[in-house]
């Protein structure tokens, strides 16, 4: 008698790339998500002068208070990247939602420095993982035609939430004190973390190979990494990235930008209410006016030249970035020597907008030049890198030259420069984006 032969066992295969509708709801969740992040973080900057009046703080104290935590981000983002690139990406998003709006909401029981600390730390570790592993999902559900645009709005919930976070925070500060800042804006990231475990996990690469053969490779190449450690391939894919001359140019334009942008942020609320005499709820407000009026024009504007100069030439995001440092640097400076509000805000706001070009294209650069299973560990160890060396430094070194002089000089003395340096690195990179984009897809197309 004839024997049948068994069925193969069938073979795992990438899901097929997400619906409209998955993209969409993602991309609305990871921007509600984004906003929070920025007001929790940047809640503290609001109310940081009733802080310091209630724990005796000097400038230096205060910079440290938000220097640590960017510093455990920091130091966090690098093996959270690398889980993320193995793991359940939305799971991840969502567990650390939680954990950081936790951290917001304790942090108005605190009754000392070191307990406030503590839970800016905690708070640290949670944003820490949501960085990297939502621009490795974003990156999955948008093809390369559409990431600039993506990024750049997705980016806009930074500035949004950051202007909620010292709007919000000062007025509440005024009227019912610093600690119910923390508690109310804490609260919303708890239902956040419950629409992002609903998102779906799309295949890594989906939109970077035209072949289905290709997104099987990744797919069986995924397979093989998820129970990966940071100790065994780590340091294999830290060499890929750094023999990639663009990435070394992406690093640095991170971490001058987010050193400006870090240090003159958390510091903008205090400069107002001392250079011109503002209540906090005044100057909240008009530093949360700035950030969004700023963030949106500028993240819109730099995100439609970004993919419009692209189209055009393959370094054209990065010349957009460069673009909107060098235009930024000498009105910053000219900025901090106004001392009648009106003008200083109206030329502030026009630096900012120049600024904010780079949100998305310079998020959009490493994927273009990054392989699929690679990105989010590049994105971890750029904010690593970013985050210690720009804005996790920014505000102690900015608070110890205001205690020396004034915040005013400590402002003057670093924002101009570092934004000039930026533009400076961009201008380099120029050289490099075209080649290592090249060479990025000739690779994915071999091996595929």
């Amino acid at each position: 008698m004839a024997t049948v032969a068994p069925k193969p066992a069938k073979r795992r295969k990438a899901s097929s790339r997400p619906t409209r509708g998955q993209a969409h709801f993602a991309f609305s969740v990871l921007f509600l998500v984004n906003v929070l992040n920025y007001a929790d973080r940047y809640v503290l900057s609001a109310v940081l002068p009733n802080i310091k009046h209630d724990f005796h703080l000097t400038d230096f104290v205060g910079g440290l208070l938000i220097s640590s935590f960017l510093i455990v981000y920091a130091v966090a983002a690098l093996p959270l990247g690398v889980w993320a690139d193995r793991g359940v990406r939305k799971n991840i998003v969502a567990l650390c939602v939680g954990i950081w709006s936790m951290a917001t909401a304790m942090a108005g029981f605190t009754q000392n420095i070191v307990q406030l600390f503590s839970m800016r730390a905690i708070l640290g570790i949670g944003e820490a993982g949501y960085g990297p592993a939502s621009l490795s999902l974003l990156g999955d559900f948008f093809s390369r035609t559409k990431r600039g645009r993506v990024l750049s709005f997705w980016s806009m919930g930074t500035l949004l939430g950051a202007a909620i976070g010292v709007a919000l925070g000062g007025r509440i500060a005024d009227t019912l004190g610093w600690r119910w800042a923390f508690y109310i804006v804490g609260i919303p990231g708890l239902i956040a973390a419950l629409l992002a475990w609903r998102i779906t996990e799309p295949a890594r690469g989906a939109f970077d190979n035209e072949v289905e053969q290709a997104n099987e490779l990744i797919a069986r190449r995924d397979s093989v990494q998820e129970h990966g450690k940071i100790g065994k391939d780590f340091w294999e894919t830290a060499g890929k990235l750094f023999q990639i001359p663009t990435y070394w140019v992406v690093l640095g334009a991170f971490i001058f930008s987010f050193f400006t942008i870090g240090g003159t942020s958390f510091w903008l609320t205090s400069y107002l209410t001392r250079a011109f005499e503002l209540s906090l709820t005044q100057a909240g407000s008009l530093s949360g006016a700035v950030l969004v009026s700023s963030g949106v024009s500028g993240t819109l504007l730099g995100g439609w030249l970004a993919d419009f100069m692209q189209r055009r030439r393959p370094e054209g995001r990065l010349f957009t970035c460069m673009l909107g440092f060098l235009i930024g640097a000498p009105l910053v400076l000219v900025s901090l020597f106004i001392h009648t509000l009106l003008p200083f805000i109206a030329v502030f706001v026009i630096a900012a907008i120049s600024l904010n070009f780079c949100t998305g294209p310079l998020n959009a650069v490493i994927q273009d030049v990054i392989a699929p299973e690679m990105r989010a560990t590049a994105v971890g160890l750029a904010l690593l890198l970013a985050h210690l060396l720009g804005d996790a430094s920014a505000p102690t070194l900015i608070g110890l030259i205001s205690d020396r002089t004034s915040l005013g000089t400590a402002l003057l003395v670093t924002a101009p420069l570092f934004l000039f340096l930026a533009g400076l690195v961009c201008l380099i990179g120029l050289r490099s984006v075209a080649r290592d984009m090249k060479r990025m897809q000739e690779q994915m197309r071999a091996e595929g």
